[in-house]
């Protein structure tokens, strides 16, 4: 478990969360496990409680029969967030850049040596990079594949060496054991993942037989009610996997809150999920604002009274409600905020989202 956030964040180390790239130095599968991820709680109902504070540009008609689609969308879009940020992001460009820039491996590729391809990839996937797998071909032959067995989100090019193609790379900073780690420490909705029909046997994943999971919409699950979101990943080298959440509906006290309310109040509990998994790692305030606009979307904020300790622009929106809407830089934004303590004294953190 040597991948840290650096693959999401680029903020911590391997050592701290271990997530990405979980299993690279494995040689075989991990065990499959029957339970479900860590609980996620249910929407606060401190949101219905003060809905009456919002204006209308978060506000609205109940949501009704469509407050469980509601929950599932928000909760989904982060999860989908967290595989794409695998795919494109400045960490994995930088990644892609060192396989491109690595004298022994193009060196090798030029010379014909495969023994020294073998090595170069070697040295590459285990030198406390992100990468954890990399295949490199030359000419359609696979001359070296070194990583873990079960990864996702691959993204490749071509190799040159004094300007000459000398071979091609595919690679890969994330396995589907990490992505479930990161998953249910962000999120904590239970999940399985699907190689066809067929589930994989990831530990912290379901093992629900395709047959019993839809796509999207309610299921009965060992007893609970859930409603699906899935989405679909890339698998390494190629083909699909198919991701799917089952997350919980959102609670009786939502019954008369908007559609537009209910989203807020899920993205609020995941930014707050998403701090604390910071806050225990010692990371920077800076660091988890980096990492929740991508995946929360819209602005962050961190203050100690009136005092900006990071954010998403300097100095920020002049006042923000603890809950509820502002008006900055000519967009309306949904406000949700949560009290946190940090080393240097309590803060309140702020998630600014678009309606």
């Amino acid at each position: 478990m040597r991948r840290g956030l650096a693959c999401l964040a680029g903020a911590l180390s391997a050592v701290v969360l271990g997530a990405c790239g979980a299993s690279a130095q494995s040689t075989g599968a991990t065990a499959s496990t029957q339970g479900t991820s860590a609980a996620r709680p249910q929407s606060p109902a401190t949101v219905q409680a003060h809905a009456s504070s919002t204006t209308p540009g978060a506000s609205g008609p109940p949501c009704g029969a469509a407050a469980g689609e509601a929950v599932a969308s928000s909760v989904g879009l982060v999860a989908s967030r967290i595989y794409q940020r695998e795919v494109a992001s400045p960490g994995v460009r930088a990644d892609q850049r060192q396989v491109e820039t690595y004298a022994p491996l193009l060196d090798a590729l030029a010379s014909g040596n495969r023994a020294a391809v073998a090595t170069a990839v070697t040295s590459l996937v285990y030198s406390h990079t992100h990468v954890v797998r990399l295949r490199v071909t030359q000419g359609g032959v696979v001359l070296a594949d070194v990583g873990g067995p079960y990864i996702l989100a691959p993204v490749g090019g071509v190799l040159h060496r004094n300007g000459r193609s000398v071979g091609r790379y595919l690679l890969s900073v994330q396995d589907d054991l990490g992505y479930v780690k990161l998953e249910t420490r962000f999120i904590g909705a239970p999940l399985v993942l699907y190689r066809g029909s067929r589930p994989l046997p990831l530990e912290g994943a379901l093992s629900a037989p395709a047959s019993t999971i839809p796509l999207h919409g309610a299921v009965r699950y060992r007893g609970k009610s859930y409603q699906v979101f899935s989405f679909t990943a890339q698998a390494f080298p190629s083909g699909h996997l198919r991701i799917s959440l089952l997350v919980g509906g959102p609670g009786s006290a939502a019954a008369a809150m908007s559609c537009p309310q209910i989203r807020m109040s899920e993205l609020g509990q995941i930014a707050e999920r998403i701090w604390q998994r910071f806050m225990l790692a010692g990371a920077p305030a800076s660091a988890y604002v980096h990492s929740v606009e991508s995946l929360i979307g819209g602005l962050a904020y961190v203050r100690m009274g009136s005092r900006q300790i990071a954010g998403s622009t300097h100095p920020g929106p002049r006042n923000l409600p603890e809950l509820g809407t502002v008006r900055y830089r000519g967009a309306t934004y949904g406000v949700f905020s949560f009290a946190a303590a940090t080393p240097a004294g309590a803060v309140r953190v702020y998630q600014l989202v678009r309606p």
